[in-house]
């Protein structure tokens, strides 16, 4: 390896900035990228000193970010963005900006997190960000910040309301699949409470989510991604305060993981039967037929 390890390079550069470590990754890339390295091999001995692991591309993860840092750096981001004919309709504007700035002053204040909440447009600037920007100016610690935040007991209904659906609606573009594959514990973790909520739509939004997560799961083999929302979704269904429509995405959902996933057994270890059983006898015809089929799949060899 040269003198010049990009790992050493990237550590440097991100504490002198004031960055998460959790950018390191992305950052040796870049150098790897720009100094003609892309070749480089590492040494087999070579073993992550954050991690231990060898040529391990695991990321290290802070209870909070460090949010002047991330909000220097996408101003200076935006900035290019305004200088490139190209790019300029990406920027943001001076006022979106200092909304930014004050979306920052709000996490920064932990001391008030149950007294403060986001508008509706403060949610939608962020996941704009994260829809139209770049990849490599992309700083995903604010969106998980935000959801971390409006999650937070008490909850603000509307707040939570608004952040879940935004997540939710995620899923209608590829390019969030692995953002939101990141990120699915902390994601599914944080919108928990919702399941036990009286709010008719948050019940809904929440099984919405849970059924996404279970499609995007199977397709990636993620068996123990497709484990949490299994658990999620049991617990969902049985629960008999649940409306109708949250219960059948649930169930569908558990159906749908144990016919395509890799969780069956699972599942049934779970007692997904009497779920089932206990849907198939319900007076509502899809909660019945879903119930059904689940029953199916728990005697299937």
């Amino acid at each position: 390896m040269s003198p010049d390890n990009p790992y050493d390079v990237a550590d440097k550069w991100l504490l002198k900035e004031n960055l998460p470590l959790s950018f390191r990754e992305q950052i040796v890339q870049f150098i790897l990228q720009n100094t003609g390295q892309n070749n480089v091999t590492f040494d087999a001995s070579f073993r992550d000193p954050y991690t231990g692991c060898k040529n391990s591309k695991g990321m290290l993860v802070f209870d909070a970010a460090q949010f002047d840092g991330i909000l220097k750096k996408i101003i200076e981001f935006n900035n290019a963005l305004q200088s490139d004919q190209e790019k300029q309709n990406l920027s943001l504007t001076e006022l979106n900006v200092s909304r930014l700035g004050a979306i920052v002053k709000i996490l920064k204040d932990t001391s008030h997190y149950h007294s403060s909440k986001f508008a509706d447009s403060d949610i939608d600037l962020l996941l704009n960000l994260l829809r139209s920007w770049p990849v490599a100016m992309i700083f995903p610690d604010i969106i998980v910040e935000v959801i971390k935040k409006v999650t937070v007991s008490p909850t603000i209904s509307a707040n939570l309301l608004t952040s879940i659906r935004a997540v939710t609606n995620l899923f209608r573009n590829s390019c969030y699949y692995n953002w939101l594959q990141k990120h699915r514990s902390e994601i599914l973790d944080a919108f928990s409470s919702c399941s036990s909520s009286p709010n008719k739509n948050l019940q809904l939004s929440y099984s919405t989510l849970l059924l996404n997560y279970a499609v995007l799961l199977i397709e990636s083999n993620d068996q123990e991604g497709q484990s949490q929302v299994l658990s999620a979704a049991l617990e969902l269904a049985e629960d008999e305060n649940v409306e109708v429509d949250s219960k059948f995405r649930a169930l569908v959902a558990v159906g749908s993981l144990m016919l395509k996933g890799l969780v069956r057994k699972i599942a049934l270890d779970f007692d997904v039967l009497n779920i089932a059983k206990a849907a198939k006898g319900s007076k509502d015809a899809k909660i019945a037929e879903v119930g059904s089929d689940i029953e199916l799949l728990t005697k299937q060899t």
